[in-house]
C-alpha cells in the first residue's frame, strides 16, 4: 500500500508524493534539509508525484518526465530521481522563478553563484567555500527570483535544502583536506560499469558544515564563471567578467518553464546586469577558494 509523503513547498501548498518506495530511509542521503513527513495512506488523486512498484523496480510518474514516466531498478534510485521531480514541481508552481544549475554559497555580502558548463568545478568550489565558513546553499539545483519578484530589490537565490554530492575521485586540484573530508563523510551512491565509485553524497546529519534549509533566501552578491585549467595546476586569475557571458551562462544552465524564450533570456540578463560578474581561472580549487574567501570577507 502506498504512503503519502508531504514535502514542504514555498507557499502553504505542500508537494505530495504517493510512494511504494520507503522514502524515509533516504532522507539524509538525498533530501538533506528539505523537510517532509509521512502523511498516511496515499490517495492517488491527491498526489503531485507518484512512485509505484513494477516488476524489478519502481516507476515514477510526473508530467516533466519523457512520456510522463520513468522506471528505476530500486528504492534508492527512485529517491534519487525524485529530487529532480520535486524541484520541477516547485518550479512549475512559480512562473516567476528560474531553476538554475549552479554551485552556491553565502558570504557576508550575499549569495555567491558559480555558473558554467559541466566539469568547470561549480560543486567543488561551493563545497570548498562551505568548508571555509560560508553557508552552503547548493551544488546542483537552486531557484532564483529576478529583481522585483516577491518585493525583492535585487535577484535572490532560494535554497532547496538538497544534499551535496561530489564526483569521485575528488579532483586532485581540490587538495588533500577536501579529499579526506569527502572520504570520511560521504555515502557512495553510484558506480561505473567496472564497480568504481563515481558519485558520493555528503551526510549533512553529521553537522559537517552549515547548510541552508529548504526555502532559505539570500540576495545574490555575484555570479562567478569558473574556468578550470587541468593542464596548469598553478593557474589563478580572478577578475571582472563579461556580463554578456554571464547572462549566456545563466540561460544555458537554467530552466524557466513558466516563461517564454524572450522572458527567460530577459530574466537571465536582468540577473547578470544587477550584480558583479566575475571570471575565475584556476588550477587548484583549494587555492581559488582561498582567494574567493578573501575577496568576499568569508570567515
Amino acid at each position: 500500500m502506498s504512503t503519502m509523503y508531504r514535502f514542504n513547498g514555498l507557499d502553504d501548498r505542500p508537494i505530495r508524493v504517493a510512494s511504494d518506495a520507503p522514502l524515509l530511509d533516504f532522507t539524509a542521503r538525498f533530501f538533506g534539509l528539505w523537510p517532509f513527513e509521512a502523511e498516511g495512506t496515499a490517495i492517488a488523486d491527491l498526489a503531485d508525484i507518484t512512485i509505484e512498484t513494477v516488476d524489478g523496480g519502481f516507476r515514477l510518474r510526473h508530467p516533466v518526465l519523457d512520456g510522463g514516466t520513468q522506471e528505476v531498478p530500486d528504492a534508492a534510485e527512485a529517491a534519487n530521481q525524485l529530487v529532480g521531480l520535486l524541484a520541477a514541481e516547485q518550479l512549475a508552481r512559480r512562473s516567476d522563478l528560474i531553476g538554475l544549475h549552479a554551485g552556491a554559497a553565502a558570504s557576508p555580502r550575499g549569495l555567491i553563484l558559480f555558473v558554467g558548463d559541466s566539469l568547470c568545478g561549480k560543486s567543488t568550489l561551493a563545497l570548498q567555500l562551505a568548508r571555509r565558513g560560508a553557508r552552503f546553499f547548493g551544488d546542483d539545483r537552486l531557484l532564483v527570483a529576478p529583481a522585483g519578484t516577491d518585493g525583492h530589490d535585487s535577484p535572490t537565490g532560494i535554497g532547496l535544502g538538497l544534499t551535496p554530492r561530489m564526483r569521485l575521485p575528488v579532483h586532485e586540484g581540490a587538495g588533500g583536506a577536501l579529499a579526506a573530508f569527502v572520504e570520511g563523510n560521504a555515502v557512495v551512491e553510484h558506480m561505473d560499469w567496472q564497480g568504481n565509485p563515481i558519485i558520493a553524497y555528503l551526510d549533512l546529519g553529521l553537522d559537517t558544515f552549515d547548510a541552508a534549509p529548504f526555502g532559505t533566501t539570500l540576495p545574490i552578491a555575484a555570479v562567478i564563471l569558473p574556468e578550470r585549467r587541468d593542464d596548469d595546476p598553478d593557474a589563478l586569475d580572478f577578475g571582472t567578467g563579461s556580463k554578456g557571458d554571464a547572462a549566456l551562462a545563466l540561460v544555458r544552465q537554467s530552466t524557466a518553464p513558466g516563461m517564454d524564450a524572450r522572458g527567460h533570456v530577459a530574466a537571465a540578463a536582468l540577473i547578470a546586469g544587477s550584480v558583479p560578474c566575475l571570471h575565475l581561472v584556476y588550477g587548484s580549487s583549494a587555492v581559488a577558494a582561498d582567494l574567493v574567501v578573501e575577496r568576499f570577507d568569508i570567515s
